[in-house]
């Protein structure tokens, strides 16, 4: 990954990046790719849990066979949808002006960088989207950086295959950004020195001072500067030199050797604290925000989604200011396919406050966006995430037809049955008939016997 080609400066320096499932070439400038990471880390550290995620254009050029990155432009992304680096309508139009404007240059666009604070190294559905729209050509690529606070930022280049696939799920050649050495200074002609400090650096004549009325004690064995031999009387020697121009010099040669060593010392300590940045700098983010004054948050519309068996309720605060003020809204549902369903609302769909939609997909997008009366727009989104419901398999309709068969021959054979049993109870109460009367008359017989024999 590190392999340079060019070793004349770290400005110029290109390293080459490649794995077997590229289809061609890759060259990047490693001094462009460590500003790159100096702006995500420093995104990364400006808010509490997770930071700001940022991206932008990449710069180089295609020869056919390797592309070369070698420079890059920031977006300025507003956030409206959180510390994410999810795009707005008014995000993808100063993209577009982005990349047409770095069009016109000697470099033109060859891909574009973004950030992943909150998930690892992969392109999501949003990112695949941004990627498609904006960067169509199959040499444009993709870099991902993911910050630590602990490790080294690592980063992954996306392109797509031979075929014009795009593999988002994870990047083929994931590897560590490592800072780079400071820039050395730029060398040029020394500066000029002007002839009044060269006067102050060559030392005068010492002159004697013979104002004094009473000259000083004098001081044996000691060489007065100036003369050339000591004296022979001591009473004869000459006054203690005073030297008020030589005192005056000295000080004002001291000062700029201490604001140099003041500089030096506040570069020094500078430095340390950037180096070790990681370790102070959280916590004191975490105590400016916590003696900051809360945010004043724009009013939400409580968008929201409920499944029942497949049927996916869409629903949102119907009692929501931006929701009473609004003329009129639209839902965008993606389903997981490439393109996503526009549904428009007015005013009393928006006051209903629910949306129902049957779901074929696992994986449900959600957006809803008001539109003001002053024209502005606010827009909230939404995802769910569940599985379908299960449903029961269709059966064979030979299975069907034999099974009305049996069904028709059950009742036909219950229906004889209880014909059979009609004529059943009609023969026992004749035969009971049959038995009454044959009762009646062996009775009949007995009672006339017995009435003869008498």
């Amino acid at each position: 990954m590190d392999d340079t080609k060019n070793g004349a400066g770290l400005s110029t320096a290109l390293s080459a990046w490649s794995t077997p499932e590229c289809p061609f070439h890759i060259d990047y400038s490693p001094r462009a790719f460590d500003d790159i990471r100096l702006a995500v880390v420093d995104a990364f550290f400006s808010l509490p849990r997770g930071g700001a995620e940022i991206g932008g254009i990449l710069c180089g050029n295609w020869d056919g066979e390797r592309l070369s990155i070698t420079d890059y432009a920031a977006l300025d992304c507003e956030h409206a949808f959180g510390p994410s680096f999810a795009l707005s309508p008014r995000d993808e139009a100063q993209l577009a002006a982005l990349i047409a404007a770095s069009s016109g240059n000697s470099l033109r666009p060859v891909g574009w960088y973004h950030s992943h604070t909150r998930s690892e190294i992969l392109l999501s559905d949003a990112d695949q989207e941004i990627h498609r729209r904006f960067f169509p050509e199959p040499w444009q690529v993709a870099l991902v950086l993911k910050p630590h606070t602990f490790h080294p930022t690592r980063a992954g280049i996306f392109f797509r295959d031979a075929g014009g696939g795009l593999h988002g799920e994870a990047s083929y050649g994931e590897y560590e950004l490592t800072p780079l050495a400071v820039k050395p200074a730029p060398s040029g002609a020394p500066a000029k020195v002007e002839p009044e400090s060269l006067q102050e650096r060559v030392p005068r004549p010492i002159s004697f001072s013979q104002s004094d009325p009473k000259p000083a004690p004098p001081i044996p064995a000691a060489k007065p500067k100036g003369t050339g031999a000591a004296p022979e009387d001591p009473a004869a020697a000459p006054a203690s030199p005073h030297f008020p121009e030589v005192a005056a010099r000295s000080s004002r040669r001291r000062w700029p050797t201490v604001i140099a060593a003041v500089l030096l010392a506040c570069c020094v300590l500078g430095a340390a604290a950037y180096w070790k940045r990681d370790l102070w700098l959280p916590h004191v983010i975490a105590m400016a925000q916590l003696s900051a004054p809360a945010p004043v948050l724009p009013p939400a519309v409580g968008l929201n989604t409920i499944d029942s068996e497949g049927q996916l309720q869409i629903r949102w605060d119907r009692n929501s200011p931006l929701v009473q003020r609004a003329s009129g809204g639209a839902l965008s549902i993606g389903a997981g396919g490439p393109s996503r369903q526009e549904i428009l609302l007015d005013k009393a769909h928006l006051l209903s406050g629910v949306f129902t939609f049957a779901r074929q997909t696992e994986h449900v997008d959600v957006s809803l966006e008001l539109k003001q009366p002053d024209g502005r727009s606010s827009r909230e989104v939404t995802m769910f995430v569940g599985k379908l419901p299960e449903t029961t398999p269709a059966e064979d309709p030979a299975v069907l037809a034999q099974r009305d068969s049996l069904a028709k021959q059950v009742a036909k054979m219950q229906s004889d049955l209880n014909a059979q049993a009609a004529r059943n109870f009609k023969l026992q109460k004749s035969v009971d008939q049959l038995t009454k009367q044959l009762h009646n008359q062996q009775r009949s017989r007995l009672l006339n016997q017995a009435t003869g024999k008498k």
